[in-house]
């Protein structure tokens, strides 16, 4: 199935301002590679530069996907809302600093004594697979591409949206 795909140029301009370009280019992950979207991205890149009196710095692109089948078709009812958040944090192979991944709506289940259970599944597995990386070729790392080798601590807080600003009681 082709979906838009979002291909973005971070620029700079003389003054220090940063801004972006983007466009949405059609992607089909049955007759295309992601090399193909690299490619463009580095193509377009070659075509906008010179039309800008600004420096391209960097960019992204953004391919959507499809949830997969087997996982839940709706939100649990009544469970966690969205601002209910664990925060697993962890250590990397380089420096201090912890890398966090974020669990919204986390499940009361995963809980013991109102803390995350990290030492039993599901949250043990989550954990493993981070720290040894799927299937042994897909490592997840910190923003400065160090890897994540150890869980540091795991807690429970609340993150606001805008959408949902109601009080949420969390201990933790």
């Amino acid at each position: 199935m082709t979906s838009p795909s979002s291909l973005e140029w971070a620029t700079i301009d003389d003054q220090g301002v940063p801004n972006r370009v983007s466009m949405y280019v059609a992607y089909d992950a049955l007759t295309e590679t992601v090399d193909a979207l690299i490619n463009g991205w580095l193509s377009y890149g070659g075509l906008i530069d010179p039309c800008i009196d600004g420096k391209i710095t960097g960019g992204q692109i953004l391919i959507p996907l499809e949830r997969d089948a087997s996982w839940k078709a709706t939100p649990v009812s009544p469970g966690n809302n969205s601002n209910q958040v664990m925060t697993l944090n962890f250590n990397n192979d380089t420096d201090h600093f912890a890398t966090p991944i974020y669990l919204p709506s986390y499940k009361e289940s995963v809980l013991v004594a109102k803390r995350p259970n990290v030492t039993a599944n599901p949250l043990l597995a989550l954990i493993t697979a981070i720290n040894t990386g799927y299937a042994g070729e897909m490592f997840p790392n910190s923003q400065s591409l160090h890897d994540l080798n150890a869980l540091r601590d795991a807690f429970l807080g609340t993150r606001k949206l805008k959408k949902n600003k109601a009080a949420t009681v969390v201990f933790g």
